[in-house]
């Protein structure tokens, strides 16, 4: 009995070993797909073969990113750019400096269109300098530049 109880158990160890070397799976795993291919839950992106340095994070609904995305600089762990998805295809984007400090600010929309989605700027946009300073503002009206106004140091 012990014997048959070990020899299964061995085989079941054997079937499933090829399954294990594949990594983890399930809910909790990053770079999932559903089952229509399109990209679904937390996503993270590495810019090296050793995946040790972070390029993008951020989550997918139905091939959709939502909620807080990250984009980091391919050397060191710079933040380039965050982007905060809401609902109806809006989204506030925020581009940083080198230094840290915040180079534009403003929002987003995202439209699907017969020929595929569309992405363009919409409202005020607000660029600042190396220092924090608010440079200049500008208009966007679908993706089109309608007008800039600069701000003058005090």
């Amino acid at each position: 009995m012990r014997v048959l109880l070990f020899v299964l158990l061995g085989g079941l160890a054997t079937a499933c070993a090829p399954h294990l070397a594949r990594g983890p799976r399930g809910f909790w795993h990053s770079n999932r797909v559903d089952r229509h291919g399109d990209p679904q839950g937390r996503w993270k992106v590495y810019s090296d073969d050793a995946n040790s340095q972070l390029s993008t994070r951020g989550r997918y609904r139905h091939g959709r990113p939502v909620g807080h995305w990250r984009y980091y600089a391919p050397v060191g762990d710079a933040l380039l750019r965050e982007e905060r998805y809401h609902r109806h295809g809006l989204s506030d984007i925020t581009y940083y400096h080198p230094n840290g400090q915040v180079a534009r600010r403003g929002h987003a929309r995202i439209v699907d269109e017969p020929g595929g989605m569309h992405f363009y700027w919409y409202g005020e946009w607000l660029s600042y300098s190396d220092a924090g300073v608010l440079q200049k503002i500008e208009t966007y009206e679908n993706g089109k530049l309608l007008s800039t106004s600069r701000v003058r140091a005090m």
